[in-house]
């Protein structure tokens, strides 16, 4: 039983090191498949003229309104952004297309992550 139980736990550190991902066989992994991100497939039209403050510690910004897209950057708690748009996802979630206040694209924000809650104009 301990052979069996360390040999699972060398494989587990084995895959984790060399950045191999593990996800369990469940229908979770197939509605993580039709998750559609890129900037192409969402459209982020300047909108709003809102802007906002970053409220958790490090928020992902994403390149669509899914946790599951990829992450681009980080932005510190306290960062002013100015928004374009928001995206409610199939998941009900409101996401926030944001920009740097001197106009630089930057990508999705969850709302929450948003002192107001991010902008009042949809995409």
């Amino acid at each position: 039983m301990r052979i069996r139980k360390a040999l699972a736990v060398t494989a587990l550190g084995a895959a984790l090191t060399s950045g191999a991902v593990l996800l369990p066989a469940t229908s979770a992994g197939a509605a993580s498949s039709a998750v559609t991100c890129g900037n192409a497939n969402w459209p982020h039209p300047d909108k709003d003229s809102g802007t906002g403050t970053i409220t958790a510690g490090s928020a992902a910004v994403h390149t669509g309104p899914y946790g599951d897209c990829t992450v681009t950057a980080y932005l510190d708690k306290g960062m002013k952004v100015t928004y374009d748009c928001y995206s409610v996802n199939s998941a009900g979630n409101k996401w926030t297309y944001v920009r740097h206040p001197q106009g630089a694209s930057i990508g999705w924000v969850y709302g929450k992550y948003l002192d107001d809650g991010g902008a009042t104009k949809r995409c």
